[in-house]
Order: structure tokens, then C-alpha cells, then sequence
């Protein structure tokens, strides 16, 4: 009697591990399908993140629709910037990004 009760709670396990390995695959698959069609997709390289052409973002500045953010170190910022633009050392980027109004365009440069 024993060891058939163990036979059913491992299959029971067995089961249980199966419909939790399918559930969080479809919500990884959901959550990436809703990224990409809101325009958010997930980045997985540097060759995934958006470019535009300078045109497109002095555009862009111009019209108030984006913000320059310097990436460079805030002495290289010192230095020289694009004028209007703001500092945001990639160093400091994650502990800033909270900072940063999620409602507005941001394009980064660093030279």
C-alpha cells in the first residue's frame, strides 16, 4: 500500500511541475508579444536598441518632443555637450532612471 501511494503523489508531482513549466511559459510568451506591440520591446543585444538618424533627432529636440541625455562622464559633459542637453553618466544611469519622466523621449549620445 505504501509504495503505491508514493507512485501516486510522484506522478502527482510529476504533473504538478509539467503544468507550472507551461503556465510560465505562456507568460513569458504573453509578456513578450504585449512588449512588442506596445512598442516596448525587450532588448536582448545593443543591436536590438532603436537608432535614429541625426536628422530625426535634432528633429525631434527641435519640435519638444525629445530630450538629450549625455551618457558621458559629467567631466566629459563639462567639457562640451549639445546645448540644452542634460548629464546622465551611464554609470549613474540605473540609480537615475527613476528620476526620469517616463512620458517624455529621451535620446542618449555619448560623443
Amino acid at each position: 500500500m505504501a509504495k503505491r501511494y508514493r507512485q501516486k503523489n510522484t506522478s502527482n508531482l510529476v504533473l504538478l511541475g509539467i503544468a507550472a513549466a507551461v503556465v510560465l511559459g505562456l507568460g513569458f510568451l504573453i509578456y513578450s508579444v504585449v512588449r512588442e506591440t506596445t512598442g516596448n520591446p525587450i532588448l536582448r543585444s545593443q543591436d536590438d536598441v532603436p537608432r535614429i538618424t541625426l536628422a530625426e533627432a535634432y528633429a525631434a529636440y527641435q519640435s519638444g518632443e525629445a530630450i538629450f541625455l549625455d551618457t558621458r562622464s559629467a567631466e566629459q559633459f563639462d567639457a562640451s555637450h549639445i546645448e540644452g542637453g542634460q548629464s546622465l553618466p551611464l554609470n549613474e544611469t540605473e540609480s537615475r532612471m527613476s528620476s526620469l519622466d517616463k512620458d517624455k523621449w529621451y535620446i542618449t549620445y555619448c560623443t
